[in-house]
């Protein structure tokens, strides 16, 4: 059966797993740091090179990747912004309506420019920066990545006051005219997909869905998979791929409401997060296998590793599950988990009720901290 999209097929639940504390240990807790305030989720962007996060209200920080100590430090307004990371550059985007441009490697203020209230999501799209606003209540804007400049542009045709799923940046090629210049535009309204042009600001494509995207409050509602096809969901049901070839196709439906969190495909896998167990499904052969007794936490997303997948779950547990749909390791930390954050290869970061930790996922067994056990907390 071919793996790419249009078909349906049972589910099998004769595999079980997820109840054995028992299991192997193959998570590194690397470092862990006290924020000194509860800083919101979205301040923590990662790369493979860096790791940015707003602590102590007015501070913005890069934190060296091994130990977790302070590499420099820049004041903003608050602490329960939007970070992100491009490049060589970072973009910090505070409650107060200020988006900061500061130089990765040295923290060195590049631009800023105010009066951007009510924005929260931030995407970077090359040389263009567009601003979503906070559940709908503002218009998106541009901004130029260079200058910090608005951008006289508009998207017309949302409905006003919808929430919007956080805009992300892609590159569809010659089959959409637009190169690398594109952000996917949805709303929790209209059952359509929007590709916006991202420095005309038009709508070059459109797909309608059997329903509207869904994403959770953090607005996070697309996965890039292994594959390059961005999958997501339409309706509390329906899984979804955007690809190059095939445009926007049905990829899978479940027989049971899915938490609104992104799917992930990864090789032959697609993993899907339900209210207490997580289902892994083999796109060729349409087998699926649930994990069940996880106690999945509704602020976090399924966040891939190397052999699998980690969950954030209730006690702030991570667990890590393989492939085959076995519970592989566990671990507790010691402090509330509100978001995960992979930096693209082997590291994952957990940020929540004041603490960042950082997790080594590669997979390499270590005997540091047993199951079960609280991580401790540097000062």
């Amino acid at each position: 059966m071919p793996n790419s999209v249009g078909f349906v097929v049972g589910v099998r639940d004769d595999l079980v797993a997820g109840g054995d504390d028992s299991v192997d240990q193959p998570l590194t807790v690397l470092w862990s740091r006290l924020l000194h305030l509860d800083s919101g989720p979205e301040t923590l962007a990662a790369a493979s090179d860096a790791v940015i996060v707003a602590e102590r209200h007015s501070r913005l920080v890069r934190l060296d990747l091994q130990s977790g100590e302070l590499l420099w430090e820049q004041r903003v307004e608050d602490c329960w912004g939007t970070a992100v990371i491009a490049g060589q550059r970072c973009l910090y985007l505070s409650q107060a309506g200020v988006l900061h441009c500061l130089d990765v490697d040295n923290g060195r203020r590049l631009w800023s420019t105010t009066g951007l209230g009510l924005h929260r999501y931030v995407s970077i799209c090359r040389s263009t920066v567009l601003l979503g606003g906070w559940r709908g209540y503002r218009r998106l804007v541009w901004v130029d990545l260079a200058s910090g400049d608005l951008l006289p542009l508009q998207l017309p045709g949302l409905t006003p006051g919808s929430s919007l799923a956080w805009p992300l940046p892609v590159s569809l090629g010659v089959a959409a005219d637009v190169g690398a210049d594109a952000f996917l535009v949805a709303s929790a309204d209209q059952p359509t997909l929007a590709l916006v042009d991202a420095r005309a600001g038009a709508v070059v494509d459109k797909w309608s869905l059997p329903a509207p995207v869904r994403f959770p409050d953090s607005g996070v509602a697309y996965r890039i998979g292994t594959d390059g096809r961005i999958v997501f969901l339409s309706g509390a049901r329906t899984v979804m791929a955007l690809s190059p070839d095939n445009g926007v196709a049905t990829l899978w439906r479940h027989s049971r409401d899915l938490a609104a969190t992104p799917p992930m495909v990864s090789g032959r896998k697609l993993w899907l997060a339900e209210t207490d167990c997580v289902t892994i499904v083999d796109l060729h052969t349409g087998v699926s296998t649930e994990v069940k007794g996880l106690r999945l936490t509704a602020a976090c997303g399924t966040v891939p590793m190397p052999e699998g997948a980690l969950f954030a779950c209730s006690g702030n547990q991570l667990v890590a599950v393989d492939r085959a749909g076995t519970v592989v390791a566990r671990v507790r930390l010691s402090a509330r988990i509100d978001r995960l954050l992979s930096d693209g290869r082997t590291r994952v970061y957990a940020i929540g009720k004041g603490h960042l930790t950082a997790i080594d996922v590669g997979m390499s067994p270590s005997s540091a901290d047993s199951a079960g056990t609280p991580v401790g907390v540097d000062p």
